[in-house]
């Protein structure tokens, strides 16, 4: 059974681009959920692919092409747990 890649890309954006850079993520397929954020980072998206070299093309080809986001962290989820 192969298990799916989750990642959380945090991003930077541009001042006064957040609805534009929301409207283009949630086009995005494997996009599970967008979230606009306070603190460190403007908007944290949610991936799901099928492997590495999925969330890659989808980081590099897709999200890095978006106008309006200045800088990107990701981070892959290693384990995750429902709490309920």
């Amino acid at each position: 059974m192969t298990e799916k890649v989750l990642a959380y890309i945090l991003m930077d954006l541009e001042l006064g681009k957040t609805d534009d850079v929301v409207e283009a993520l949630r086009k995005i397929d494997e996009a599970t959920a967008v979230a606009v954020t306070t603190g460190s980072y403007d908007v944290v998206v949610l991936l799901e692919t099928a492997n590495l070299e999925e969330l890659y093309e989808i980081t590099v080809q897709k999200i890095h092409k978006i106008p309006g986001i200045k800088e990107t962290q990701t981070a892959v989820v290693e384990k995750m747990m429902r709490v309920r």
